[in-house]
């Protein structure tokens, strides 16, 4: 496949969990138009903005954040793909290789992401899928979705034991909120640009398939 952009770029209209409104803001703070010798521009939003990555830090005080991973780990060459709902998943896995690293999820619920129903009633995904997942794959390393969160708003409780069980019990880390809409099979390799935040529980990250 042609190189692509599997993330969104950050505005200030970017949907957020919850439907908060504000919480992402950009400044004109320099303008050459109004006599300064240079455009600058500032930048305000929550770490969980946007296409981004979570890591054990959000739910566990003790866990790995952003600066304890490496360049290598960002770079992925075995990618698996699905492109189905949430409750077809475990009927799918069969069809991957055991060896991925990287497994994206297609559930086409990215087309609400102009609307409140994408963070309102966005799918559940269980808490059990992490540990299939990892018995499936045991060199998986990210799971990313075009879902605004791991959490939906429809069951919270199933939602934080997921980020647990993903997280904390299998060591998967978490893309949330992916850019799917022209992706119709695996890419060859996949990057992850993570903001490199020092000691950040998530940042927003750019994510490039080729």
């Amino acid at each position: 496949m042609t190189a692509q952009f599997l993330s969104y770029f950050l505005e200030e209209t970017t949907p957020v969990y919850g439907g908060v409104e504000g919480t992402i803001q950009f400044k004109q703070i320099k303008s050459i138009d109004n006599g300064d010798t240079s455009n600058n521009q500032e930048f305000r939003f929550p770490g969980h903005s946007g296409t981004h990555i979570d890591f054990p830090l959000h739910f566990c005080s003790k866990g790995k954040n952003c600066s304890d991973y490496p360049a290598d780990f960002w770079i992925f060459r075995k990618v698996g793909f699905l492109h189905c709902s949430v409750e077809e998943v475990p009927h799918k896995l069969r069809d991957l290789s055991e060896d991925i690293e990287l497994l994206i999820l297609k559930t086409d619920f990215g087309k609400e992401r102009g609307s409140k129903k994408y963070w309102k009633e966005q799918p559940i995904i269980p808490a059990s899928f992490a540990k299939l997942l990892r018995s499936s794959f045991p060199f998986l390393r990210v799971f990313g979705f075009d879902l605004i969160s791991l959490t939906s708003k429809l069951n919270k409780e199933e939602g934080k034991n997921a980020h647990l069980q993903f997280l904390i019990e299998n060591n998967i880390l978490i893309l949330e909120d992916m850019n799917l809409t022209r992706v119709q099979e695996a890419p060859s390799n996949v990057i992850i640009a993570p903001n490199l935040i020092q000691w950040a529980d998530g940042v927003p990250c750019t994510v490039i398939g080729f």
